[in-house]
């Protein structure tokens, strides 16, 4: 029986050994199949029920060479379904999941039909590349699973190419092969329904600008239409297996809306650059920590987007004020996106007041997706509020560039009918030269973190605000901004900057209304002019 040995197929599952365990576990596995007291129709029932059939034997060299190898294949085994594995790269979880679990599901059940999704179609189908050649290479299977497995797939097979996928045998005849793989932004299937979705590889480096995440997560969401119930009736099976490339990456989208239950496994027991590496030897994770430093160690190793990035905005810089200055100036700054479709950029108008002493104060605003005459009712309804405000000399209105040139001409008519015209200023690139939004946003650190930028105050009544309602100057109180989007659900807008961007930055894409916020720095707004009544008083003159 040694002539059925494939060694490559062994090396290829136990090449996360040395080399020297590689042979022990091919000595085994040796031994285990020239065994004449091993009938092999106890193989292939053990196979059934083992994720890495025909391979238990290395199974048992891997647990007393690395325990945390053995304990992932058991516990993957025991709960293959409605999870999500983030797993450092390189501890092998496509392997494990994707390629072992694929075998023995159709091993357990050949009318199976598994549809493997990735980012982009190629990926999809080198994963599917792999698990033919395996089929085509590998003379245990069809030796061990002839009523499964051909022994010429290529010429035997209805159905046999890394394109339209892969059949082995099986008794019915659904239009869907055993194995396909698809990608979602490049080439989604349609009428085609798997009782098993494998999701591998579905965030990449590609997959994390601005435009791909939303992009990526709605092609996530129109793939889940492609799931079919077993024939008992049993909910589809979904299987998630990725590496974190960002946090606002749609790994984080799936976390965030339950859809499946994380299991994040970074390559270090406590998650940090100094813990100790679980699979990894020291020397050669003191090599990953000198090759990939910051953000690509954090995602790619310890699979927590936040800490390759030292965080750049500190919660201890959240100032807030009870009561705002009697005198101010302010600049309503508009970063505008010009659509409402569902994973597009949201619309954000920042109100942002300067007093005497150079603090700057956000005083109100708005943060999610506006058709073009909400923009307007926005702008309108934000300059009117303002320009009435006891104490506020100066209202000025700074729209960012390229928004400005799709919006400003339904404004400017708008200004006609409702007679209430307005300037508004186009803000451009910044006036020292940095076009980056990162750089344009790092230009409120300084203020935040010198604890001259407030925020209103949220919480009961204090001494101060009731001692300025009873001079008559309730006008003054900091009050929470409240918003209602494009849903019609009430937002804190505080808050959603404060968890969506403030905190995280610059570790996630969404970056809209700290952007707008940052253009305060080129609306060239000066401080207000504080008059001393005092000196309003005409000198006198004596008699004449």
């Amino acid at each position: 029986m040694s002539s059925h040995i494939n060694h490559e197929y062994a090396r290829q599952v136990v090449g996360f050994l040395p080399t020297a365990t590689y042979q022990q576990a091919l000595k085994v596995y040796r031994t285990m199949l020239e065994d004449p007291a091993l009938d092999r129709a106890v193989v292939a029932e053990v196979g059934k029920n083992d994720r890495f059939f025909l391979l238990t034997n290395i199974l048992r060299v891997a647990r007393a060479y690395h325990p945390w190898i053995y304990e992932r294949c058991r516990e993957v085994e025991a709960n293959p379904d409605g999870y999500i594995d983030l797993w450092a790269r390189e501890h092998f979880k496509s392997t494990l999941i994707t390629f072992a679990g694929s075998f023995q599901e159709i091993v357990r059940d050949p009318e199976i039909t598994i549809g493997i999704f990735s980012f982009t179609k190629a990926i999809a189908r080198d994963f599917l590349s792999n698990l033919k050649r395996e089929m085509e290479d590998n003379e245990n299977l069809p030796f061990y699973y002839p009523e499964v497995f051909w022994a010429n797939p290529a010429k035997e097979a209805p159905l046999w190419s890394r394109d339209g996928g892969l059949i082995v045998k099986r008794k019915s005849n659904p239009k869907e092969p055993t194995l396909s793989g698809w990608g979602l932004v490049d080439g989604q299937p349609t009428s085609k329904h798997f009782r098993l979705m494998i999701y591998d590889d579905v965030v990449t480096d590609r997959s994390v600008t601005v435009d791909m995440i939303p992009k990526t997560t709605e092609a996530w969401e129109l793939s889940r239409s492609l799931t079919a119930r077993n024939e008992d009736g049993s909910m589809p099976r979904t299987w998630y297996i990725g590496t974190r490339y960002n946090y606002a990456d749609t790994y984080q989208v799936i976390m965030e809306r339950k859809a499946a239950t994380p299991r994040i496994y970074p390559a270090t027991d406590d998650g940090t650059p100094d813990g100790n590496p679980v699979f990894l030897s020291e020397e050669e994770w003191e090599t990953k920590k000198r090759e990939t430093i910051g953000k690509t160690l954090a995602c790619q190793q310890l699979q927590n987007p936040l800490a390759g990035d030292e965080q750049e905005f500190r919660i201890e810089w959240m100032r807030r004020y009870e009561v705002r200055p009697e005198t101010l100036n302010m600049a309503i700054l508009v970063d505008p996106a010009n659509s409402k479709k569902k994973g597009t950029s949201n619309s954000a108008f920042a109100v942002i007041g300067i007093d005497g002493a150079l603090n700057k104060y956000l005083l109100d605003g708005a943060y999610h997706k506006m058709a073009l005459d909400e923009r307007w009712t926005m702008l309108k309804g934000l300059r009117n509020k303002w320009v009435r405000q006891q104490g506020v000399q100066v209202v000025k209105v700074c729209y960012e560039k390229y928004g400005m040139q799709a919006d400003i001409e339904h404004f400017k008519t708008m200004m006609r009918i409702e007679r209430c015209p307005f300037p508004i200023e186009e803000v451009s690139w910044t006036r020292d030269g940095t076009e980056s939004k990162d750089d344009r946003i790092r230009r409120l650190i300084p203020d935040h973190k010198n604890w001259r930028f407030f925020y209103p105050y949220e919480g009961d009544k204090t001494s101060l605000q009731m001692e300025m309602e009873e001079r008559g100057k309730s006008f003054l109180l900091a009050k929470p901004i409240k918003r209602k989007d494009e849903n019609g659900n009430t937002y804190n807008l505080v808050e959603k900057m404060l968890r969506n961007e403030y905190l995280f930055f610059p570790a996630t894409t969404m970056k809209d209304f700290m952007d707008a916020m940052s253009r305060f720095y080129d609306a060239d707004l000066g401080p207000p002019q504080i008059v001393n009544e005092a000196d309003l008083v005409p000198e006198f003159m004596g008699a004449l």
